[in-house]
């Protein structure tokens, strides 16, 4: 049997998902395509979302008696973050032996080799997109090459798409403009019925309790605790050195996103989005994570705060002219809860009288493991030091105040 699995937020489903679900059903002879909307996503947050039950029940209208289809409610049942090689195990219990197709959104594809087990959803599922325009054919084609050398099996197909998506489709139903043609009729009825997508989206897209169970299944339960033990420290320091303390826990949340990615991964979507390493960073593999977190954030989750980004950029290298934020974070994961190493208290110390002191004494000690490693140090890290000590190695709250200034 051959099965497409289609997932996503469907919020709502509309008249293109439902038109490139057909098309790969006709062009690779699938037996049924599942419709999975997804409890939570785990790549997009949204500020705003349709609760999961009607996201579902839009699902059924849309696809009425057709035979083709089948909706299930598998993540949703699961609830929290939805991850897709759960999703694939799942559906492989309850059909035996099918060839799955997982079907995916042009988008949704040039991140798949970020995904949480990659590559165990290259085992389980043929990998499927259809490009947006004749602009997309190329860079799809490319990049599944990649994929495929790490073990997937990719079908790309140009099939023509809609001019439609769930966005512009809820930005429609804001400015009360009529939707018709490009949902099914059943969908436009349902969303009038329950008075859908009337209220704007508030905040800057995201909130931490999301962002919270994404890095929950992107990272190991140590490395997990550790992020949660950096947000609650980065939130404390914040109201010392002058930062946002809402804005630091989030970025304290999100600073390791990719840190459990492995190498190949942390590479492929730094090069995939056109940052070049230059030969001390190829030569640095401890702060290719932060430079993958940044893109990953800024281009996956839909981040676009630049102090934020910049926070998660520079945690491991710091720089110099680094913001309140960025000093922040830099400081909190030395400092966290769970940190040990030898000097841990004596940082968490100097922490708690300003930011001079802690980032000399926190650069200091990179500066001098770098140097007993023979490693090459990033040129960002010595001119942090230079800029601490030329400024003054000692100082109390005054330094934060002042930090904050510059």
């Amino acid at each position: 049997m051959k099965i497409g699995v289609f997932g996503g937020a469907f919020d709502p489903i509309h008249n293109g998902h439902l038109h490139l679900a057909r098309e790969f059903a006709r062009r690779l002879s699938l037996d049924k395509v599942l419709l999975i909307p997804t409890s939570l996503p785990p790549h997009k947050p949204h500020a705003y979302m349709a609760p999961p039950q009607l996201r579902l029940m839009m699902c059924r209208l849309a696809v009425g008696e057709d035979g083709l289809f089948e909706v299930s409610d598998i993540e949703i049942r699961r609830e929290g973050a939805s991850f897709t090689a759960d999703t694939l195990n799942e559906v492989l219990k309850i059909y035996p032996g099918a060839k799955l197709f997982l079907i995916t959104g042009a988008d949704m594809f040039l991140t798949l080799g970020t995904w949480n087990r990659f590559e165990e959803i290259a085992r389980l599922a043929t990998l499927c997109a259809a490009p947006r325009g004749d602009g997309d054919s190329q860079r799809l084609k490319s990049y599944a090459k990649t994929l495929e050398q790490r073990g997937a099996k990719c079908v790309i197909e140009d099939i023509p798409l809609m001019d439609v998506s769930s966005t512009a489709i809820r930005e429609k139903i804001l400015a009360g403009e009529s939707i018709d043609r490009l949902v099914p009729a059943p969908i436009e009825e349902y969303i009038k019925k329950f008075g859908l997508y009337k209220t704007a989206p508030g905040g800057p897209g995201y909130s931490d309790s999301q962002f919270i169970e994404i890095i929950r299944g992107r990272l190991s339960p140590k490395r997990f605790k550790h992020s949660l033990a950096v947000a609650e420290q980065a939130k404390r320091l914040a109201t010392l050195y002058g930062a946002d303390p809402k804005k630091a826990y989030t970025a304290g949340i999100l600073h390791d996103i990719m840190k459990d990615a492995g190498a190949e991964a942390q590479l492929q979507i730094i090069g995939d989005f056109g940052i070049i390493l230059d030969n001390v960073e190829k030569n640095l593999p401890g702060c290719w994570h932060a430079i993958a977190g940044a893109v990953f954030i800024e281009h996956i989750l839909g981040i676009t705060d630049r102090d934020l980004i910049n926070a998660v950029r520079y945690h491991t290298t710091g720089r110099a002219g680094m913001s309140p934020l960025e000093v922040t974070i830099y400081l909190a994961d030395f400092t966290s809860a769970d940190r040990d190493f030898p000097g841990a208290d004596e940082m968490r110390r100097l922490a708690e009288t300003g930011i001079r002191p802690a980032m000399k004494y926190g650069l200091s000690f990179v500066l001098r493991e770098l140097i007993d490693k023979s490693s090459v140090i990033h040129p960002d890290s010595i001119h942090a030091y230079n800029e601490t000590v030329l400024a003054g190695g000692e100082g109390g709250a005054e330094n934060a105040e002042e930090q904050k200034k510059n």
